[in-house]
């Protein structure tokens, strides 16, 4: 009879344990996320208040006479932006290769879209890409043009002229033209 207890123990089901508090979940910190163009210069804009997209570039590396070198340039849309268009375009003394033309739809607010080309100066001086971007917002269009700027060789700098002197040797001080209909009495 021992025997048939202790099996029929064997067989049984143990009884369920309390339920152990668990340890609190730590709560976990959204890390946001490392933004690639950090250190990217900022294109200059022209000037108008509203600019729907902000761009940045960064050359591969210095640009030297004769030797291509890559440009990535980085569109960052603002919210409400649908779709982005851009032309790039150079002065004389540079030569761009690569797709010049980039579209972008859709596009998401704050997210980066690249377009890389090939930029090749053939003298020293400072010079400057256009960058003309036009963004769909609503079915509405809106044109803002960006320059990026940039330096081969060593440019010396400008330095500004000396105003003219008087017969007192007083700077002479130039002062804007006024346009009148009135005869001056």
């Amino acid at each position: 009879m021992a025997t048939l207890v202790l099996l029929g123990a064997c067989g049984s089901e143990p009884e369920p344990e309390a339920a152990s508090p668990a340890a609190p979940a730590k709560p976990t910190v959204a890390v946001a996320p490392k933004d690639e163009t950090a250190n990217f210069a900022r294109a200059v804009g022209d000037g108008k208040p509203g600019a729907a997209v902000n761009i940045r570039y960064e050359f591969s590396s210095k640009p030297t006479i004769g030797v291509p070198t890559e440009l990535d340039v980085v569109f960052i849309p603002s919210a409400g932006v649908d779709a982005m268009d851009a032309k790039l375009g150079g002065m004389e003394g540079i030569t761009l290769a690569g797709t010049l033309i980039a579209n972008f739809a859709p596009v998401e607010a704050g997210k980066s879209y690249h377009h890389k080309i090939s930029v090749l100066p053939d003298r020293t001086g400072v010079f400057y890409i256009t960058a003309s971007v036009n963004t769909q917002i609503a079915g509405s269009a809106l044109n803002r043009t960006f320059s990026i700027p940039f330096v081969v060789g060593n440019v010396a700098v400008q330095q500004k002229p000396t105003p003219p002197k008087d017969d007192k040797g007083q700077s002479i001080k130039s002062m804007p033209a006024e346009e009148s209909t009135e005869p001056k009495q």
